[in-house]
């Protein structure tokens, strides 16, 4: 059993909640503030004793917290502003193999106790990232991922990353893992340790941050008169079932100390760095030489997307070549975007397979630029798996551009529009008149570009955008461009008019960086788990003036 404050409330918790259905893999033993779990694209509000499934993001909103027990006997607390995936669970009742404890942490942090899952059977424990993988040994632990949103105690904005601390026992060996592309890495109880990124073996923490850990808090109350309530004052308690349990003993919690390193505030001195802000960009592996973009509606959470990477043929599986190249499966690895993920700002790992003829399909020889449409396929990412949409998949490959060559150009370009595929919404329309993608004006100088209207109305909505400003971003690995635009959604689903986001990705192609290829992915944000989308993807030149 774990011993500490956490576990002690937690099985006082348990208590009340009674029975788990076949079909339910846990309950809610405490949900405070805005709890939800997204189900089948539906929102579905977290009470005490609701009911856990498998494919649930469980999500908090701000000053919210919600707890969790699973039918393997572990524990999981999320803390305020989180978003955590459940991709498969499994268990029988016996550790036989078959069972499975695989979840995403998406956004925020948590705070778990491992049960039997995991306990002898380790690989069949994983608790995902876009950073890395936890693995388990049986444990308590506590881990947060910062997308600026975590701060220091003196105030100052912590680096990005995953934070991590090994807090208790729990079944097993009482360790965790640690893996992504660098050496996996094995900590105790009492460890603490940090990640930049998915190319970046974790440093260890001579303290944790104060952001890592939940507390196990809040105003929500089960039903008056269960056994949790009568136990509040100490002493034995007696469950809805009619068992009666011994009241838990008085743990205080594992505290730590340690000297704070005056750099980075948590990092220990040997591997310190110079500054809170400092970002870690892993250097470029000499393989990724092509530029992969996409666009459609992405499911998990109701939106247009628009993602752009920077891949090696390895990445990709390609049938044909020249005019007739078609990409038919992809299997990418987290840290290799090419801006940021739009609307949702995270990287992530994706895989791909094609299922059926690609559709709308082009090729621009100079940059050996490729693009149509899956419209039927399979994805697997950070969310598990889901199949494309009725709108499709829509994606562009072409030879990235030297980041050198772009970073070293000056002055203003118009860019003219070349091919691109036919714009698609959610419902699978296509438009029903002439439509529009925007022009493009990138100022090499300041490393910023301007996009005019775009126009698009199908049969079932309308979508207009104005047009604004957008970023040029260059890494080690490859230039891009990326924005996100406001505008509005009429008609249908959408109603007179509803406000709309485009999100814009996209990378530089050729030697010169004279073309750049943009995904586009509209959103209305209709408040519902089914948003209207649209999408669609356009390569532009400014060729021949040779910008």
């Amino acid at each position: 059993m774990v011993r500490g404050l956490f576990r002690a409330v937690m099985i006082l918790l348990v208590i009340a909640c009674g029975p788990v259905a076949a079909a339910d893999i846990g309950r809610v033993l405490l949900a405070t503030g805005e709890a939800v779990a997204v189900r089948d694209q539906q929102i579905v509000k977290l009470v005490y004793g609701s009911a856990v499934r498998n494919g649930d993001v469980l999500r908090t909103g701000s000053a919210s917290t919600l707890q969790v027990r699973f039918i393997d006997e572990s524990m999981l607390a999320l803390r305020e502003n989180s978003e955590m995936r459940i991709n498969e669970f499994r268990f029988s009742g016996k550790e036989d193999g078959s069972e499975r404890g695989f979840f995403s942490l998406l956004k925020g942090g948590l705070r778990q106790v491992t049960g039997l899952v995991g306990r002898t059977n380790h690989k069949n424990y994983q608790m995902n990232s876009i950073v890395g993988t936890i693995g388990i040994r049986g444990t308590d632990f506590a881990t947060t991922l910062c997308q600026k949103d975590c701060r220091n105690p003196d105030g100052t904005l912590a680096r990005d990353g995953q934070y991590t601390r090994v807090i208790g026992a729990s079944h097993g060996t009482n360790r965790v893992t640690y893996s992504n592309q660098a050496p996996e890495r094995e900590f105790g109880i009492g460890d603490s340790f940090f990640a930049a990124d998915f190319s970046t073996e974790p440093q260890r923490l001579l303290v944790p941050p104060p952001f890592v850990g939940v507390p196990v808090s809040g105003t929500a109350k089960p039903p008056a008169g269960t056994g949790i309530e009568r136990a509040a004052a100490g002493g034995a308690q007696q469950d809805p079932r009619g068992r009666t349990h011994p009241g838990p003993a008085a743990v205080l919690p594992r505290t730590l100390t340690g000297t704070r390193s005056p750099t980075d505030g948590f990092l220990d001195p040997v591997t310190s760095v110079t500054s809170t802000a400092a970002v870690i960009t892993p250097a470029a592996p000499k393989s990724l030489s092509l530029g992969l973009i996409q666009a459609f509606d992405y499911l998990p959470t109701a939106s247009g997307l628009a993602i752009g990477f920077y891949v090696s043929s390895s990445m990709l599986t390609l049938s044909g070549s020249g005019s007739s190249e078609e990409l038919t499966a992809f299997n990418i690895p987290a840290g290799t975007r090419t801006t940021s993920r739009s609307p949702n700002s995270f990287p992530v790992a994706e895989m791909g397979t094609l299922i059926g003829p690609v559709a709308d399909t082009g090729f621009e020889s100079s940059v050996n630029a490729n693009w149509g449409r899956w419209n039927d396929g399979t994805f697997s990412d950070v969310f598990g798996p889901f199949t494309v949409g009725p709108g499709g998949m829509h994606y562009m490959k072409g030879d990235l551009a030297p980041p050198d060559v772009v970073a070293a150009k000056t002055g203003t370009f118009n860019f003219s529009q070349l091919g691109g595929t036919t714009p698609t919404n959610n419902l699978g329309e296509t438009p029903v008149s002439a439509f529009s993608y925007p022009d493009l004006t990138v100022n090499f100088t300041s490393r910023s570009a301007t996009l005019t209207s775009l126009n698009w109305t199908f049969p079932s909505n309308s979508w207009n955008f104005p047009g604004g400003s957008a970023n040029v971003v260059i890494k080690p690995q490859g230039a891009g461009i990326e924005a996100s635009l406001s505008g509005t959604c009429t008609n249908g689903a959408c109603s007179t008019s509803t406000p709309a986001t485009l999100g814009v990705s996209g990378a530089f192609y050729g030697t010169k960086g004279d073309h750049v290829g943009l995904a586009f992915g509209a959103t209305a944000n209709t408040g519902t788990a089914s948003n209207p989308t649209a999408m669609g993807v356009k390569l532009y030149t400014c060729a021949p003036s040779a910008c």
